[in-house]
């Protein structure tokens, strides 16, 4: 008590204590505003799907205990990933490719998966190299959209292509030329296609090729699931057993 009476009377009597706020606040003289940090923002050319935060006072003021679904996200710019045209379905020849199928390295041109409708019936197979059209050079899947173009009215055209024999060891082609007609309103030109949609944070199917969004949209919606050409294809081999027994391998749609 007597350590305390000292200490008091050293400093003097003690400010009566303010009644209010606002009394408070004059006496301090004037308060800075609060410093306005900016938000951080998405970055607007980030190559990934961003998710969407639910807004509480759209939903009545709760927040949806499930997450929200990631928006699909489509990049402005995709590298073109295959073509098709009069019943060619082509993609661009690489070096990958060429390795996996054993063509010769460093060939190029719009690799055949599948042929069907005119291209069949000109000659074409799948695993041709389309390499011309008529006499324009074919290198990539762009300049396979630009020759088809000076062709478009026309009711042929020779199409050139590299085919590889299907014989053991060392890759061996050789250059054939077939032609491609179209009887009625000419030949039109190749319509073109980007990759395949893939979920976020799914593992990349195949090695690196660049950014994912590169090539591909993210996010769900863009492709029908199952994917109809899952269901009807491919045919199943058709046995004599089958045809003996009047066994059909899916529904009945007409002669085969």
């Amino acid at each position: 008590a007597v350590v305390l009476a000292l200490v008091i009377g050293r400093q003097g009597p003690v400010a009566p204590q303010a009644t209010n706020t606002q009394s408070q606040a004059v006496a301090a003289g004037p308060v800075a505003a609060p410093v306005a940090f900016p938000q951080p923002l998405y970055p607007q050319a980030a190559n990934v799907a961003m998710p969407v935060e639910p807004d509480p006072a759209a939903g009545g003021g709760t927040a949806p205990a499930t997450e929200s679904p990631l928006p699909n996200f489509v990049p402005r710019k995709l590298k073109v990933f295959e073509g098709h045209w009069q019943g060619m379905d082509g993609r661009l020849m690489t070096e990958e490719l060429a390795r996996k199928l054993n063509y010769p390295r460093g060939l190029q041109g719009v690799l055949l998966g599948e042929v069907t409708l005119n291209a069949a019936f000109s000659g074409l197979l799948a695993g041709d190299v389309i390499v011309r059209i008529d006499d324009t050079p074919v290198t990539d899947i762009e300049s396979f959209k630009a020759a088809s173009r000076t062709v478009a009215n026309r009711s042929e055209a020779r199409i050139s292509v590299l085919r590889k024999d299907n014989r053991p060891g060392a890759p061996v082609v050789r250059k054939l030329t077939v032609v491609l007609r179209e009887a009625e309103g000419g030949l039109g030109f190749a319509q073109l296609e980007g990759a395949p949609m893939i979920l976020a944070g799914d593992p990349r199917p195949h090695g690196y090729r660049g950014a994912c969004t590169d090539c591909h949209p993210i996010g769900q919606g863009f492709e029908l699931t199952p994917d109809p050409d899952l269901i009807s294809l491919p045919p199943p081999t058709i046995t004599r057993d089958m045809v003996a027994r009047s066994v059909n391998p899916h529904e009945v749609r007409g002669p085969c």
